[in-house]
């Protein structure tokens, strides 16, 4: 979707430049694009193991996929986090060489589907050579998607036109981030692969539906990278923890008090799990992002032309950092500090027969804040009987003593190595 915006002539001449000069550079572009990928693009093999979901301690039979990778900076092998997902055991191989490495799982981004693979051996890294991380291409623009498809066992290289820049949906995470879409093929065994413009790699190749692939930008991929390497671990990406209403009926606008010169979303949920909570409430209505002005249909000026979901410019930030919201309530405007918060998943599992999947509010009364806040109130349990309040409005009853003396025999029985994992253990 694009948005008209002022340009001075300098900008839009550059733009149109590099927009149409680049289609018969393209054409020539194909050869230093195979010199940069024969020394940079690897095939990655991984044997993987998912856990039974019925019997989460157990795992199920090995299964062998592979896919596709390129060197980054520090001696480091760069992929999609499907390819070496519940992995057991990883190797990488050069192109030309029929020797596969051992390669170890640094970190796994599963929102973004990137993950960072090492290789200790020395031998696997002579003559391999880093990428150069380019900006995100406009649509028109040609790339060319390097990689290993499936069906064949040498490298690959397929040349599409981008024909969009948006906030979608990563199928491996269902989480929505900044995607470029193009008509290059992308086909089982690319995932991971580099998609080049200019002799740079502007995005990494990921997913694919009959004529149309996408590519993770670059934009995605660093924040990624310098996540890993600040905090040894990606930390995840942020959010508000709001759910939004669009605002593009003029009667609903009038209804909330906006000004016709005001734009924004109505603001109809808010996670209480979330730095907003507290802070913003429903029926606000969000104008802008740290001076950004929001769109009556959730979207932001992107590049001066584009336009893109609002929710790009909060992803893109780091873990704590801050935020100013200015925001709409009752006909009056206020701004907000928020400290943002990274997405965090769960699932709770309850041993009662019909119980499954549901979410622990209460135990004996006491809300519980967090997994460490129920592993204390359970074990400081004083009394006969140990309340857990579950969503809907269910409830279990245990025991105490009697729960803790049959704990052992349980775990023994369905092969459980232990109650919580080693970072709860501890505390």
């Amino acid at each position: 979707m694009l948005r008209c915006s002022s340009t001075s002539s300098q900008s839009v001449n550059t733009t149109f430049s590099r927009r149409f000069s680049s289609v018969p550079v393209a054409e020539n572009a194909k050869d230093s694009v195979i010199d940069l990928a024969l020394s940079s693009v690897v095939k990655v093999f991984c044997s993987s193991s998912k856990s039974n979901v019925l019997q989460p301690w157990q795992k199920n039979l090995p299964r062998q996929r592979c896919g596709s990778g390129f060197v980054i900076s520090n001696n480091k092998i760069l992929t999609n986090a499907h390819v070496v997902a519940d992995h057991i055991f990883v190797q990488v191989r050069k192109h030309g060489s029929p020797t596969k490495f051992k390669a170890e799982v640094e970190s796994v981004g599963h929102a973004c589907d990137l993950a960072i693979l090492k290789i200790k051996s020395k031998t696997f890294w002579k003559d391999l050579k880093p990428l150069d991380f380019g900006d995100v291409p406009f649509p028109n623009e040609t790339a060319f998607i390097v990689g290993y498809p499936e069906g064949g066992d040498n490298i690959c290289i397929t040349k599409g036109v981008v024909s969009r820049i948006e906030f979608s949906i990563y199928s491996h995470s269902k989480t929505s981030l900044l995607t470029i879409q193009t008509d290059a093929a992308i086909n089982p065994g690319n995932s991971g692969g580099p998609a080049f413009m200019d002799n740079k790699v502007v995005g990494v190749a990921f997913q694919g539906n009959k004529n149309i692939s996408c590519i993770i930008p670059t934009p995605v991929v660093k924040h990624f990278i310098s996540g890993v390497e600040e905090n040894s671990k990606f930390p995840g990406f942020c959010s508000l923890g709001i759910l939004c209403q669009h605002m593009q009926n003029a009667r609903m606008r009038s209804y909330f008090k906006m000004t016709p010169k005001m734009t924004g979303v109505l603001i109809k949920r808010i996670n209480p799990l979330s730095g907003s909570y507290g802070i913003l409430k429903k029926d606000d209505v969000l104008l802008s992002i740290d001076g950004v002005s929001i769109g009556n249909d959730e979207t932001v000026v992107f590049r001066k032309t584009e336009s893109i979901n609002f929710n790009h410019l909060v992803s893109m930030k780091k873990p704590s950092e801050t935020t100013t919201l200015k925001v709409l309530r009752d006909g009056k405007t206020h701004e907000f500090n928020i400290n943002l918060t990274t997405v965090l998943e769960d699932e709770t599992t309850v041993g009662y027969t019909v119980l499954k999947n549901s979410r622990v509010k209460k135990v004996n009364g006491v809300q519980v804040e967090n997994l460490k806040h129920l592993r204390q109130l359970i074990e400081k349990c004083g009394t006969e009987d140990l309340r857990i309040d579950l969503d809907n409005d269910n409830t279990i009853i245990i025991g105490y003593k009697s729960g803790k003396r049959a704990t052992p025999k349980i775990l023994k029985r369905y092969g459980i190595p232990s109650t919580m994992s080693k970072d709860l253990r501890f505390l």
